[in-house]
């Protein structure tokens, strides 16, 4: 072995032991954490129901989701925001997880849809989620949706680069109705947003001022950061969008609205991979350490820190402070839902590396476990001790379907159900049909379970093909 690869291979033998310390002491072992809890039989209850009955029920993998929890974190935002500032409004980032069965429960609470597609306008629209509670952001707007949303006298329709302008003049004028816009202030090194810097936002607030008679500029919105611990991030960036605003008031005489401060608020249970750790966890497979639950800052003193810094500056500033617009996504939903995935085999290489096989990962439905980092159980036998590293992997036939690598882990067997925690952000809306169909979901409450969305069959996965190419089989297994 040359001196090169040696010091690789120790090196990462070491970050891996490191992982496995990390893993052992960390507090996401509490399952209390979730609502959840260990019954009588030794396995994994959710509102008193055990996980591993409705994986025999329903079959795995399986989403499961406590309404319980969904409701209790819903109204905990709403309680954070509900004092704050007159006519604010909570709208749920629909890309998070865009089932309609959850986001039925999450619009009874009167929360709104934050949308960025044609599809999710439409299912908001198909909810009956009013104008008043929708925002449509997005770099892909098409004209028909832009009609529906004009029509149905949307909250803002927020303009993420400046061809838009004229496209949504254009639309509105045609229907004879004033269109309400925001613009996107590009805050960060991405595609998204208007520039500030180069004066590119402001001349886009200077032509939306020049068509008044049919465009209404009534918000400023930017989306900046997920999954962050503290209001540090979105403050900053909140107290750059409160000059803009001066700005817009002095030299065009508006009063914006509506400040937008997207989504983006954390959860303590889980957190994303800084670059370096997720370089390492990719090249040597090194999970990097778990999130710390006391370092995320609670969402009631998170929001508190970003208002009263607002109303500071609107003071210093000599402007009316505006509404706020907040679009949380990942709060709301992440703790409430649960992955059930079923161990079909474990393999054990020459090396001694340990494969488990199951019937999720990430090619199918566990994508964000590939920078993300979330908490796993065995959910028959949760209080085991963790004793050996396993790759965990999906059904897909690919190296690249891995669930986690170097999980440190109670010995596994054939047939034990995994649980992995905060499914609720993301694991639907990346989920994929790639050689199987995508699992059920189902909703726990009060002791009964409900089915929300049924599994695929084959049939779904083929009924937007041509008939006549099925139509050909069956004649040829006729004949046979």
């Amino acid at each position: 072995m040359s001196l090169q690869n040696y010091l690789k291979s120790k090196i990462s033998r070491q970050a891996i032991r490191n992982s496995a310390q990390w893993q052992i002491k960390h507090r996401l072992h509490d399952l209390k954490l979730w609502d959840m809890e260990i019954n009588d039989r030794g396995h994994i209850a959710v509102d008193s129901l055990d996980t591993i009955n409705l994986a025999e029920q329903y079959g795995s993998p399986l989403l499961v989701v406590n309404k319980k929890r969904l409701v209790n974190d819903a109204r905990r935002i709403q309680g954070s925001l509900a004092d704050a500032l007159p006519g604010s409004k909570i709208l749920y980032s629909y890309k998070t997880n865009c089932v309609p069965g959850i986001l039925r429960e999450i619009h009874d609470l009167e929360i709104g849809a934050e949308v960025i597609s044609p599809y999710e306008l439409w299912l908001a629209e198909k909810l009956d989620v009013p104008g008043s509670m929708i925002v449509y952001n997005g770099v892909n707007k098409t004209d028909e949706s832009l009609v529906r949303a004009i029509r149905r006298d949307i909250a803002s329709i927020n303009i993420d680069h400046g061809e838009e302008i004229e496209r949504i003049y254009r639309i509105a004028k045609k229907l004879g109705r004033k269109a309400r816009v925001g613009i996107r202030l590009g805050l960060s090194s991405s595609q998204f947003g208007l520039d500030m810097k180069s004066g590119e936002a402001v001349a886009a607030c200077r032509k939306i001022a020049s068509m008044s008679d049919f465009l209404d500029l009534v918000c400023i919105h930017f989306n900046v950061t997920s999954n962050a611990k503290s209001a540090a991030k979105h403050k900053t960036c909140a107290l750059a969008a409160m000059q803009f605003m001066a700005e817009i008031k002095n030299e065009l005489g508006l009063t914006i609205s509506y400040l937008d401060i997207g989504g983006g608020f954390g959860v303590p249970t889980t957190k994303n991979m800084s670059g370096l750790e997720y370089g390492l966890y990719r090249t040597i497979g090194s999970l990097p350490k778990p999130p710390s639950v006391e370092e995320c800052q609670p969402i009631e003193s998170f929001l508190d820190e970003i208002i009263k810094s607002m109303k500071r500056m609107c003071s210093k500033l000599d402007i009316e402070i505006p509404s706020l617009i907040i679009e949380p996504g990942r709060f709301i939903t992440s703790r409430s839902e649960m992955l059930l995935a079923r161990v079909q085999s474990i393999k054990t290489k020459s090396d001694g590396t340990k494969y488990a096989i199951t019937d999720a990962g990430r090619l199918s439905i566990t994508f964000p476990c590939d920078f993300e980092y979330h908490e796993i159980f065995v959910a028959n036998r949760p209080d085991d001790s963790l004793t050996t590293f396993y790759n965990i992997m999906g059904r897909v036939c690919t190296s690249a379907d891995w669930m986690f690598k170097n999980r440190y882990m109670p010995e596994l067997q054939p047939g034990d159900i995994l649980a992995v925690m905060d499914a609720g952000a993301y694991f639907s809306s990346y989920s994929t049909n790639f050689a199987f169909p995508r699992p059920s979901i189902v909703m726990v409450n009060d002791g009964t379970s409900r089915l929300i969305r049924k599994e695929e069959t084959f049939e779904h996965l083929t009924a937007m093909d041509a008939p006549e190419v099925f139509r050909s089989l069956e004649k040829l297994h006729a004949l046979k």
